[in-house]
């Protein structure tokens, strides 16, 4: 579905991810993991189009990325980012605006169709129940789950997502991963995703790719990718890989008594 061709981007001139090749398949749930400043959100950035690239190509279902409209991307694909707005609306309202990039030429209310997709879309993630309320009145895990609610609503075939579990504690981390594999596996939606944790990612992701100073450093399932040799030469850290009990995936634990000495 996203194809990455040697893909250099950054800022003022400057590369921060430097001849980047990724290749996202429809359905998949893919992780882009790697220490932080090693170029993840700057690469989300420029596959949102946020930034422009230096060089190298990006292509959606085929299509040159920097050729399409900003009108029909956002119909194939939406962003989440780290920050959640706190605006002075509903969360239907907030919810409502995903419905934008489908409005018709000269369209400035939302139709019955538009209500009723943003309202199921609602009952799928759980928000349906505080639709009323206002949107800064929410806990910072219900409002990461709304502004998945609204890029759902856009209908996207893809979601990129920078770190949509940051700040979050364990029962809120749970129910946004759970939501994201569940809309991967019901509504065959493609998710890319950049995340800190190594083990959430090893859990959920199909596959990841561990970027290091700005390149692509490996790319694999899980089991390839979480291997202790790779972490620790990209972590800088002394770690042991063991499995999770229940899905048997790999599992970081982080040797700090070793670390101590």
């Amino acid at each position: 579905m996203l194809k990455v061709k040697a893909l250099t981007c950054g800022y003022g001139g400057r590369a921060v991810v430097s001849g980047v090749d990724l290749d996202v398949k429809s359905g998949e749930f893919f992780g882009l993991i790697g220490p932080n400043g090693s170029g993840k959100t700057t690469l989300l950035r420029a596959l949102s189009r946020i930034i422009k690239p230096m060089a190298g190509d990006i292509a959606l279902n085929g299509k040159a990325l920097g050729k399409m409209a900003w009108r029909e991307i956002a119909r194939d694909v939406a962003v989440v980012s780290q920050q959640v707005p706190v605006a002075a609306m509903t969360v239907e309202e907030f919810v409502m605006l995903g419905r934008l990039p489908h409005f018709a030429q000269m369209q400035f209310l939302e139709s019955a169709h538009d209500r009723n997709i943003t309202r199921d879309c609602m009952a799928t993630t759980g928000t349906l129940c505080f639709k009323d309320k206002p949107l800064q009145h929410l806990s910072g895990g219900e409002r990461q789950l709304v502004q998945i609610t609204r890029a759902l609503v856009q209908q996207p075939k893809m979601l990129l997502l920078d770190e949509p579990t940051a700040h979050l504690d364990i029962t809120h981390q749970v129910a946004v991963m759970g939501l994201l594999k569940r809309l991967v596996r019901e509504l065959d939606v493609t998710v890319l995703m950049v995340l800190h944790d190594l083990n959430l990612a090893s859990e959920y992701c199909d596959r990841l790719a561990l970027v290091s100073e700005g390149r692509i450093y490996k790319t694999g399932t899980p089991q390839e990718v979480m291997e202790r040799g790779i972490i620790e030469a990209v972590y800088k850290t002394t770690i042991t890989v063991g499995k999770s009990p229940v899905s048997s995936k790999p599992y970081i634990f982080i040797n700090t008594s070793k670390e101590e000495k």
